[in-house]
């Protein structure tokens, strides 16, 4: 209603509309010519700052990659010296009888790994291996020092494998005398080649990843990388990879080296692919060879490759990267169409490509600026509303009141302008303490409740990560402590300390696995595999495991299993870790009784009932009893030992399984636990007691 009373005013009589209809226009003018100008001048400024952004991408992306390459480095280094620590502890005679058996003389004079080195077995030592694969020509001219060196390696590989097998899917050694251990478990041809397929006469040595680890080649012994090729082990050549490889010198002598490849389908088409909107990106070589780009898929990679450097003018960049001699930039003109942005990759020398196609690029600053032009026409719209209002409330209305007062009646008060004036001001900013004293109340309780919640995740994290740290060295010292124990036995000493070092590691290991289980449970990351399973052979299992610390407290076992049981669907693991851990209880707080388990089916459950005649628990400990390291009694946790988690991790176990644990139990008479789980279907018939054998 003001405005329009003003814009009537303004082209009549009215000085004040005269005023600001001037003020007005000449603020349209103004402001339209700057806008005009600014969109010219930002429109250039869009197409640099693009290339710009492109280029700080393109330089967070190379240090992704840069990553790849340390965690290589890192992996190859610390397996030079594991390497080398192994061969300083290793006995030559009992090392070469090892590594007969792990690597056993062939009928056409090669040794190759034993097939449970892949396919998974224990080796000398008892230790678990996996995945690893050996080609050596030659075999029968081994000296001993010769196979101390080659079972030092494969002792690397079998220790270190698993523990890089997140970082690297592949790791290998080899020597100038064409033999190679290598561990790459996930390998489709499961290294079937080197195992049983590569004639006698096969040899890498001419291999370019061989040739830049020889002494003369790599004198320093320093980590360098191939460039792209084909995998030995495929004939069709199309799967294309890089090795890198970290020589091994000891006392002045060239061993071999530790290699690892990186493929371009796996490991650095991914990298191309996640490109920003408009943009492809490629991976060359320092000799501007092709390494990857979205178009090089595994058939015809070596084709495409030829094909698209010379589509995208790949030797003008390398000639302009040359000259600039930066490590990254953007090269100022096109390239066969498009803008380049470079970035060099540390330690492999490859260089990162962007490539913007110019047709793209002048459109999106056409848009940029398109937005800028767009957003100061609405300003100026704004600004002239905002004006028109203005001179309405501040110069129009007011002089109208004034002439009003003067003709109509002089006693008119227009004191209310100011005082209207002082009081919403006032108002406003007792309005605007009173808002910002609720916003801090808000925020507080806010910051409390998160806070709240982040410490129980934080909690759960901590447990969960703290226990994967923790495993992973504590398995390397019960590892190492069974190899120095069964080392020292062999020797004739007393293995009583080793003993007590094992017992204690496995006890912290036991713990560490509960604490890891609970933290999965609570944070909802534990996983069940379900599968169809005899019940009945899950109980028969978790009574045959306990009945050695059952009878060793002087304990009758007792198993019940109702005959005709249904195959049900639920984790037979997770179940038989149930059990076990309620029967381990039982047995550990009864001396001399019986212990008994009986199994049945009941509507869509099925139920096992897990009965002790031990010292049993107070009746005003069982609604604790499932709580997270909680025991009837203190005096309980230093009689019988434990940590009070075995009890909350099978419940929350059983409520996955889709049922629960219960129990009942009275003082000196002993206990009854009571474990449920859902079940497809079950019937339920008379039991039939089975002893337990």
């Amino acid at each position: 209603m003001g405005i329009r009373v003003f814009l009537r005013r303004a082209f009549r009589s009215s000085i004040a509309g005269k005023i600001a209809a001037a003020v007005l226009i000449s603020t349209i003018l103004v402001t339209a010519a700057g806008s005009t100008a600014a969109f010219l001048v930002y429109r250039e400024a869009a197409m640099r700052a693009a290339l710009d952004s492109t280029l700080a991408y393109l330089t967070e992306r190379r240090k992704s990659e840069e990553r790849l390459f340390d965690d290589l480095r890192y992996v190859q280094n610390g397996a030079r010296q594991l390497y080398q620590q192994h061969l300083g502890r290793l006995e030559p005679q009992q090392s070469a009888r090892r590594f007969d058996r792990l690597f056993p003389l062939q009928a056409d004079g090669t040794r190759r790994s034993a097939d449970m080195l892949f396919d998974g077995g224990l080796d000398p030592d008892g230790i678990d291996v996996g995945g690893i694969g050996s080609f050596m020509a030659d075999g029968g001219a081994l000296t001993v020092e010769e196979k101390r060196e080659l079972y030092a390696a494969y002792l690397v590989l079998r220790d270190m494998g698993p523990i890089m097998r997140a970082r690297l899917n592949n790791l290998y050694f080899f020597t100038p005398s064409n033999r190679m251990v290598m561990y790459a478990p996930d390998r489709e041809d499961r290294l079937s080649y080197y195992r049983h397929e590569a004639p006698a006469s096969f040899s890498f040595q001419h291999e370019e990843f061989a040739q830049i680890s020889t002494s003369s080649a790599n004198p320093d012994a320093l980590t360098r990388c191939t460039g792209l090729r084909s995998l030995i082990t495929d004939r069709t050549n199309t799967r294309l990879s890089s090795a890198c490889l970290t020589p091994v010198d000891v006392n002045g002598r060239r061993q071999g080296a530790w290699g690892s490849s990186i493929t371009v389908a796996d490991d650095l088409q991914a990298s191309v692919r996640n490109a920003l909107t408009g943009m492809s990106n490629a991976i060359l070589d320092r000799h501007g060879a092709l390494i990857a780009h979205p178009r090089l898929t595994q058939a015809g990679a070596s084709e495409a490759a030829t094909e698209v450097a010379e589509e995208l003018g790949i030797a003008r960049v390398m000639a302009f990267i040359g000259e600039s001699g930066q490590d990254s930039g953007v090269i100022p003109t096109p390239v066969n169409g498009n803008y380049v942005v470079f970035a060099r990759i540390a330690g492999p020398d490859w260089i990162f490509l962007s490539l913007v196609p110019k047709e793209a690029a002048s459109q999106y600053a056409g848009k940029s600026a398109g937005v800028f032009l767009l957003i100061g026409v609405l300003a100026v719209l704004a600004q002239v509303l905002l004006l028109a209002s203005l001179m309405y409330r501040w110069v129009v209305r007011p002089t109208l009141r004034l002439t009003q007062a003067a003709s109509m009646n002089a006693s008119l008060s227009i004191d209310d302008l100011t005082l209207r004036k002082d009081e919403i001001g006032e108002l406003a900013r007792a309005l605007a303490e009173r808002d910002q004293r609720d916003a801090e109340r808000m925020s507080e309780l806010a910051a409390a409740s998160a806070s709240a919640e982040a410490a129980n995740a934080a909690k759960s994290h901590f447990l969960a990560m703290m226990s994967h740290e923790l495993r992973t060295p504590l398995n390397a010292i019960i590892g190492y402590t069974e190899i120095l124990r069964e080392d020292a036995g062999d020797e004739g000493y007393d293995v009583t300390d080793h003993d007590r070092v094992l017992v204690a590691a496995r006890r912290l290991l036991h713990l560490i696995n509960e604490i890891l289980d609970l933290s999965k449970v609570e944070s909802g990351r534990m996983v069940l595999h379900i599968q169809n399973t005899d019940v009945g052979d899950v109980a028969r299992e978790a009574v045959d495991a306990v009945r050695p610390q059952a009878e060793a407290n002087g304990n009758r076992v007792v198993l019940e299993v109702q005959p005709g049981l249904p195959l049900v669907r639920t984790d037979d693991f997770k179940l038989g870790q149930c059990l076990l851990n309620l029967l381990s209880n039982a047995s550990k707080f009864t001396k001399g009784g019986v212990i008994s388990l009986r199994v049945s089916a009941r509507s869509d459950k099925v139920v096992f009932e897990i009965a002790d005649t031990g010292i049993g628990i107070p009746a005003d400990k069982l609604e604790t009893l499932f709580e997270p390291f909680v025991q009837a009694e203190s005096s309980t946790t230093r009689t019988f030992g434990g940590t009070g988690l075995g009890l909350a991790i099978t419940r929350r176990m059983a409520q996955l399984m889709g049922g629960d644990v219960s129990v009942r139990s009275e003082i000196g008479k002993g206990s009854v636990f009571t474990l449920t789980i859902a079940a497809e279907s079950a019937t339920n018939v008379e039991p039939e007691l089975e002893a337990a054998k």
